[in-house]
């Protein structure tokens, strides 16, 4: 456990950031990482004791790992659940760099407190957009063949519950928690397609709109795909559907000696 820090850049150090789209193995590439022993695992019951423990998606409190069940919530020994980065939580709060700097870096040098291993997050915005503030953090980046990507993505992420407290961080009277609130009055168990439809069409889910939501994903990810092949002296790609796992060692024990350093937002003067 460590004790102190010399600046809350130090505090940040030690991560490692898994990017991919939604329906990618994310968090399958994540659970063989977080295998290492200098690296850290949210070791639960819902979990998994283990990374390794994928059966316990059977008893798992976690909905997304019913679907998905190598699935898992960044949570410390001590209870403490680490929040998510951007993507996760962009439509509960207006601005990014606020969010970081008052919620999401407080909260990951409390962690560092905790542990001296390397924490790993997961995220679905691509190493571009990841670039700001953490533009050192080793991200392993993962590309697929979209029309796959397509079919998993369908059959996973777009059945995750479409309703996310974050109690943690997100306070009750969030003007998008309190929308989200009113969806699941009229829809207990609603999807993140039946999100889709209320911003597309203003109703839940319909099997007519199977085409158009289709299209529409098809359209970004192959849009996105595009991006993520942009080059980064601190990004390693690897495939969706084969993983070039000595590449991906090499790649990590060539961040030993890097200094690592996380970009802090400045202050807003704002209000």
């Amino acid at each position: 456990m460590r004790e102190s820090f010399t600046t809350k850049e130090e505090a940040m150090a030690d991560m490692i950031i898994i990017s991919g789209e939604k329906g990618c193995k994310v968090h399958h590439i994540a659970r063989v990482i977080c295998s290492l022993p200098n690296v850290y695992w949210y070791s639960n019951i819902d979990n998994g004791i283990h990374p390794w423990n994928i059966s316990t998606a059977k008893t798992s409190k976690i909905t997304a790992r019913k679907i998905t069940p190598k699935h898992f919530d960044r949570v410390m020994e001590n209870g403490d659940k680490l929040p998510p980065l951007w993507d996760y939580v962009q439509g509960f709060f207006p601005s990014q760099e606020e969010y970081l700097r008052a919620i999401f870096f407080p909260a990951v040098e409390k962690a560092r407190r905790q542990t001296s291993k390397t924490l790993v997050f997961t995220t679905h915005l691509p190493p571009f957009s990841l670039r700001q503030y953490f533009g050192t953090i080793p991200t392993i980046n993962v590309l697929y063949d979209a029309k796959r990507a397509l079919k998993r993505r369908l059959l996973t992420s777009s059945n995750f519950p479409g309703y996310v407290r974050q109690k943690d961080f997100v306070p009750e009277n969030n003007p998008y928690l309190i929308y989200l609130e009113s969806l699941k009055k009229q829809k207990k168990d609603f999807t993140q397609k039946d999100l889709w439809a209320q911003k597309t069409h203003k109703t839940f889910w319909k099997d007519e709109y199977s085409k158009e939501y289709e299209d529409y994903l098809s359209f970004y990810m192959n849009k996105n795909l595009e991006t993520r092949k942009m080059k980064f002296p601190n990004v390693v790609d690897v495939d969706m559907d084969k993983v070039d796992w000595k590449k991906v060692k090499n790649f990590l024990n060539g961040y030993d000696k890097i200094p690592q350093h996380i970009t802090m937002p400045k202050k807003s003067n704002k209000g």
